[in-house]
């Protein structure tokens, strides 16, 4: 007796199950209890309809047509043994049969020893064997097949205790069965005609058993339901006249003889059989499939809980304010890929929109700001600076007047500062129109030729020189020189500052490119950021207020930089025409 799984297993199966949140009321988990539900009635609904289609098939094809059958097989059984009957009357019948088993080698019976003969030579028979009064052999004439008892001796041959039926006046006594060394056989007999001695005796026809039942062949080679041969003795043979003990479920046919029967095999290893031993399969197979499909969810279930839990974690960490946070991609073009590409373009926008506003609310910030700085601090700076150049006029000592020109060194870069201030905090709106590229990289490198050649860069222009674009032009002048002043500050002496231009579709390109010192990477992301600066005498305004001026013409602007290699800044600006409005 099988003890069953051990609790152990399925206590490890429920953790398992439970640690990866699959339980029942996970979609995965009722998605699971559905199918197989459906698939257990689905399969339990085809069972039914194949028990019913079995017996229907089994009663069509067992009914008129194996009736037919039936009874051709028992005509041609009753038609073999009215074959032997006609002719074991016929020899009953012959004159001289008493004077023959009289004196069977005296020369006046000689013809009828050979009609003997002659008749006995058929391959139904085994021979022609004569009996006295007393049911004692009294002679046999061995026919074609004849082999052993009683031909060759009768010592053990006897038809003591066999079964005897009779009909018609034939008595058909057997059968004897099959034995090791020895076939099986009926006898028919009859009484001969007597003579006028008054000698009685009967002839008996000893015939092949396997002659007689060799008739169900014929029906077994083309029925469904094999066919048997139930006889007097309780034997029930086969088509070889062999008796067989497998026959469990029998059905009685016509009969044959008094005692002699035909019987349906229902069991018999036929297309019924086949059948019904189909259903297990059917309901094995059906539960192996149903088996395999609850793995396969658990499967599947746990693969995409664990892709779920990444998109809750992600929104977990959106949540709680890492708004860089990104779901990795897989190469399946599924739901939950998709899903999770749209949830990467949500956290991107969610972060342009918190940083614009962040970006706005600092400017407004500073728009008061820059106010409050304009009062204060430009026009006592303006009195600092008129009272420096006075004092540094009318000071003698060399020292002093220095000192003096430091002071309104200082108070210029203020000043400076407090402009920037408030060009960033009240910056005014774009006044945008259509501009040559060409033209604007003129000035802008005529604008810059004094620095490069100071530092000792090389300062170069190339690309599309009809290339145009709409935007404000001070601005664009402004963001130019901004740029190329940052530019050429981060190159060494020998180094080279690019401006490059090209149309791309509906947009034109304008490239920065230095070979300086670069930017590290924690400071890329920062170096738009109010006040950020990595330079000693920056403001950390001036990208700023670039990117303050690139987003107001509809223009977009992106930093590359490789530190120790050099930064690649790009520009994209709404192409158009440099001769007239549009693109």
């Amino acid at each position: 007796m099988s003890a069953g799984p051990a609790p152990g297993g399925y206590r490890r199966w429920s953790r398992l199950l439970r640690d990866r949140n699959l339980r029942l009321s996970s979609v995965v988990g009722r998605y699971v209890v559905v199918t197989v539900t459906i698939f257990a009635v689905a399969l339990v609904s085809v069972g039914a309809l194949y028990d019913r289609f079995t017996k229907e098939l089994e009663t069509a094809l067992v009914g008129e047509r194996q009736s037919a059958q039936e009874a051709a097989t028992a005509n041609r059984m009753a038609a073999f043994l009215e074959t032997m009957q006609y002719q074991l009357a016929k020899i009953s019948n012959y004159p001289g049969l008493n004077a023959f088993l009289s004196d069977p080698d005296a020369p006046a019976t000689a013809d009828i020893a050979a009609l003997l003969r002659l008749e006995a030579d058929v391959p139904d028979l085994y021979g022609i064997l004569f009996f006295d009064g007393d049911d004692r052999l009294k002679y046999a004439v061995a026919g074609q097949a004849a082999s052993g008892a009683p031909y060759w001796t009768a010592q053990g041959w006897s038809i003591a205790g066999l079964p005897v039926v009779v009909k018609d006046g034939v008595e058909i006594i057997g059968p004897a069965l099959p034995e090791p060394g020895r076939a099986g056989w009926i006898l028919l007999r009859r009484p001969m005609r007597e003579s006028g001695s008054g000698t009685g005796g009967s002839v008996a026809l000893h015939v092949r058993l396997a002659s007689m039942t060799e008739q169900l062949e014929k029906s077994n080679a083309s029925a469904i339901v094999r066919m048997l041969l139930s006889t007097p003795s309780g034997a029930i043979l086969d088509a070889t006249g062999r008796p067989i003990a497998d026959a469990r479920e029998l059905a009685p046919g016509p009969e044959v003889l008094p005692g002699w029967r035909l019987m349906r095999d229902i069991r018999s290893p036929d297309l019924i059989s086949s059948l019904r031993s189909a259903r297990s399969w059917l309901y094995t197979g059906g539960a192996l499939i149903m088996v395999v499909v609850v793995a396969l969810f658990v499967h599947l279930g746990l693969r995409m809980r664990r892709r779920v839990d990444l998109l809750v974690e992600g929104a977990n960490a959106v949540a709680s304010g890492n708004l860089t946070y990104r779901l990795p991609l897989t190469r399946q073009a599924d739901e939950i890929n998709a899903l999770s590409a749209a949830f990467n373009t949500m956290a991107e926008r969610v972060r342009d929109m918190i940083d614009r506003t962040v970006r706005t609310e600092k400017m407004a910030v500073l728009g008061e700001f820059a106010t409050g700085v304009a009062h204060e601090v430009r026009n006592p700076l303006a009195t600092m600076k008129t009272t420096v150049q006075t004092l540094s006029r009318d000071e003698p000592d060399d020292d002093r007047r220095e000192l003096l020109l430091d002071l309104e060194a200082e108070v210029d870069r203020l000043n400076r500062v407090v402009n920037d201030l408030l060009t960033y905090g009240r910056p005014h709106p774009a006044a945008r129109g259509p501009l040559a590229v060409r033209e604007l990289l003129r000035r802008t490198a005529t604008l810059l030729k004094p620095v490069a050649a100071e530092r000792g860069v090389h300062l170069a222009s190339t690309g599309d020189s009809s290339a145009g674009l709409l935007a404000d032009a001070d601005h664009m002048q402004q963001i130019l020189v901004n740029l190329g002043l940052n530019a050429l500050q981060a190159c060494a002496r020998g180094g080279t500052v690019t401006f490059r231009s090209r149309r791309e579709g509906d947009h034109t390109l304008i490239e920065i490119a230095d070979d300086g010192h670069g930017i590290a990477a924690a400071d890329l992301a920062r170096v738009i950021d109010p006040f950020f600066t990595t330079k000693p005498t920056g403001s950390g305004l001036g990208l700023t207020i670039s990117q303050q001026m690139v987003e107001a013409n509809d223009g977009a602007m992106h930093i590359e930089s490789t530190l120790g290699v050099g930064t690649l800044v790009s520009l994209s600006f709404p192409a158009a025409d440099p001769t007239g409005e549009g693109a």
